[in-house]
């Protein structure tokens, strides 16, 4: 009888002829279902062929073979144990490779335009498991929750549904849980509940078994064995320890939590919400989204609203403004199912009154959402009657009118917040409300009182006392005041100190690590010193504002930053692609609802098409711009509109008379805003005039008169240039 040693030897030996012609890959696959015998072979083979030009690719569950034969040892485990004492680590872990190549090769394997959040998802439910990848992606497009667009392209469905399995995924599932005993998945199917992440605490407090014991059932039955879940980690907290563990896979979470009916997980989640608010204590208000999500779906809608709330101010706290406007709008939809009571007016206020500040950052000041959540949030004042947060809301008012250019408006409401400020004798409320009214001012002209109100803010600012605010009104107090102060001084001829106030609200706005803030103070910074005639530091400021804010979703400022990069682009010669995407962004402006600056862009952008010699398109916008001012009142920089209008018609070969009245306007306007900086230019402008019709005297007399009443910013680029004129007229 031929012995079985005899067997191995024969099939080593004819591998080897047969290595001997061409080398040899021999692939085994599903190794898990092999018998003791073959096992015996495959050792064989692994010792016999050592040197030889073959090589033996096995392949296994690793689960399966955990699990064991008939309560033995499965044959393999002992050939793979004693063949990596021969060769060494020899396995390759199949689950560890970079299965998102995989994933993405096979969603790309037809035209498709699906979206980065749908691979992203996708990856994560399936994880690059073959068979779930193949069937779920087969099943969405056969249930219609992905659909072919015209041009023939897979692309998402209108109801997009990633809680439905499809049927061999259910039964693959299905045939692995079964293995367990009833309480190893009476464990699983609570640690569902919790979610993918779940703690082995919450798990051992619902079963009511101690912590070692379900952490043992964890770490060796349900992990080393079964291949279910895995440790994640230990969390701390300040008084508790915390054993976290993942399950391996979400479609076994899912699938085990959608054996539960509607009244086991209500239950469920209840009890697991109250277990984590015990375990974290002070510290529940860190995962105030998984607390939001057990109580809503437990029924217990006050609690659920509650976290909504701290998990949305949280949000706003990390810049992360998307989640806060989700977690924000979430809370005001869940309170429309309780009765209209006082204590449900008071919930919306909270919801409503945190919403602009995300809402801004993102959407910019004017846009519509913006204006609703004040405007409920001041209704809602009026019916609860005296409230702290209608202080909030008019400020808030106040910001949103000023941004949409109602500065009328917006002062009116400024003037209400200023009367509770004096009511309460209030330093801290007076200075919220000067610096948010600051802007409103200027742009009226009221340059001396926008000033005041700036430096009273800037006398009483500390920033760990306002710095709560930044997060109400999307950016720091102080670094407002800073910013505004370094403009009011420059307009009313102080360069040299508007210089050191604007250095100090980039300081400031880089020492609070706040984004938004830092995107105002940039974009306000490149304003300054396009004042200044600094190109330079315009161009630097605007290289890192354009992705500082296309990072995190600031439309309003990235737009700004297009509008400068254009304008050097025309500088640079690229005259036509600069202006047009100037025009594009300030349309771009535009469509967040937001109207305020447009009288200064647009006045920039005449600025470029006169420097590039085109004064009609030069003299369109600044017709538009006059259109701007008189429907806004927005004033404070209509004397370089007067300017900018009489450069272009001498450019464009008007009379002379005509230019000079534009000349005579802007010198006018600026003399009663005492805009000194605005009167310096104008001044040139109508002293060459004059000094070309030969009244060199009276252009001397007038640019001497406005040139010595200046005391500093000798070397800023206007001065300079007066300078320069007032050597060539004397």
């Amino acid at each position: 009888m031929l012995q079985q040693s005899n067997l191995f030897e024969q099939y080593a030996k004819v591998l080897e002829a047969l290595a001997q012609k061409h080398p040899l890959l021999l692939i085994l696959d599903d190794l898990q279902w092999t018998d003791a015998g073959s096992a015996s072979l495959l050792f064989h083979l692994g010792r016999r062929i050592k040197g030889s030009r073959i090589l033996i690719l096995g392949v296994y569950r690793p689960a399966e073979v955990a699990l064991g034969r008939e309560e033995k040892r499965h044959p393999l485990e002992s050939v793979v144990n004693e063949l990596k004492r021969d060769f060494g680590e020899l396995e390759i872990v199949l689950g560890e490779a970079d299965d998102r190549q995989f994933v993405e090769a096979f969603l790309d394997s037809e035209p498709n335009k699906l979206s980065k959040e749908f691979r992203e998802t996708f990856f994560r439910q399936t994880k690059g498991h073959p068979l779930f990848t193949v069937e779920l992606l087969r099943g969405m497009e056969e249930q219609g929750l992905l659909v072919k667009d015209k041009e023939n392209r897979w692309v998402e469905g209108p109801q997009l549904n990633w809680n439905a399995l499809p049927v061999r995924v259910d039964a693959v599932i299905e045939e692995r849980i079964s293995r367990l005993t009833g309480k190893l998945r009476e464990v699983l199917t609570l640690a569902s509940v919790e979610g993918e992440e779940f703690t082995a605490e919450v798990v051992a407090r619902l079963q009511e078994t101690e912590v070692r014991e379900l952490i043992r059932l964890l770490s060796h039955e349900l992990d080393k064995r079964h291949h279910l879940v895995s440790a994640k980690g230990i969390k701390r907290l300040e008084k508790q320890r915390l054993s976290l563990y993942l399950f391996q896979h979400i479609l076994f979470q899912r699938y085990l939590y959608n054996g539960l009916d509607e009244v086991e997980r209500s239950h469920l989640h209840e009890e697991v919400g109250n277990i984590l608010e015990t375990l974290y204590g002070d510290q529940a208000d860190e995962i105030s989204v998984q607390l939001a999500n057990h109580f809503q779906e437990a029924g217990v809608t006050e609690k659920a609203i509650e976290y909504l709330q701290k998990a949305g101010t949280k949000a706003v706290q990390l810049s992360a403004n998307e989640e806060a406007i989700t977690h924000f709008n979430k809370g005001i939809e869940l309170l429309k199912s309780l009765p209209d009571t006082p204590e449900r007016q008071q919930q919306e206020l909270m919801l409503q009154i945190s919403l602009p500040a995300p809402l801004i950052a993102t959407r910019g000041y004017g846009a519509p959402e913006v204006g609703r959540a004040l405007n409920r949030s001041r209704e809602l004042c009026q019916k609860i009657g005296e409230t702290p947060q209608l202080f909030t809301a008019l400020i808030l008012l106040v910001l949103f009118y000023a941004l949409k250019a109602e500065y009328r408006t917006a002062i009116e409401l400024g003037e209400q917040t200023n009367r509770i400020a004096d009511k309460k004798d209030d330093s801290f409320l007076r200075s919220v409300s000067y610096s948010v009214l600051g802007w409103p001012l200027a742009n009226v002209g009221e340059f001396e009182k926008s000033l005041e109100y700036m430096n009273y803010v800037i006398k009483r600012y500390d920033p760990e006392k306002f710095f709560p605010w930044t997060f109400i009104m999307g950016q720091d107090v102080g670094q407002i005041a800073y910013s505004w102060k370094s403009w009011l001084l420059w307009f009313l001829g102080y360069p040299d100190q508007a210089l050191k106030s604007s250095l100090e609200a980039i300081s400031l706005a880089r020492k609070l690590g706040h984004p938004h803030t830092l995107a105002f103070g940039l974009t306000i910074g490149c304003e300054f010193y396009w004042f200044l005639r600094d190109y330079k530091t315009v161009r630097k400021y605007t290289e890192e504002l354009i992705p500082l804010s296309s990072d995190r979703g600031f439309i309003f400022w990235w737009a700004h930053g297009i509008f400068y990069q254009g304008e050097r682009k025309t500088q640079e010669g690229q005259v036509d692609e600069g202006i047009k995407q100037m025009n594009q962004a300030l349309e771009t402006m535009l469509a967040t609802g937001t109207e305020t600056c447009m009288t200064r862009l647009r006045a920039r952008l005449a600025e470029a098409c006169l420097k590039v010699e085109r004064p009609e398109e030069g003299l369109s916008a600044i017709e538009k711009t006059f259109e701007v001012m008189c429907r806004h009142d927005e004033r404070y920089f209509e004397a370089e509109l007067h300017r900018l209008k009489g450069e272009l018609l001498l450019m464009q070969g008007k009379t002379e008379s005509e230019v000079e009245a534009c000349y005579q306007k802007a010198v006018e306007v600026s003399r009663s805003q005492k805009a000194k900086s605005l009167e310096l230019r104008v001044a040139m402008s109508l002293s060459r005039l004059w000094q070309k019709q030969g009244k060199k005297d009276e252009a001397l007399k007038l640019l001497q008169e406005i040139y010595g009443w200046f005391t500093e910013g000798f070397n800023t680029g206007d001065l300079k240039e007066a300078k320069a004129l007032l050597d060539d007229l004397s």
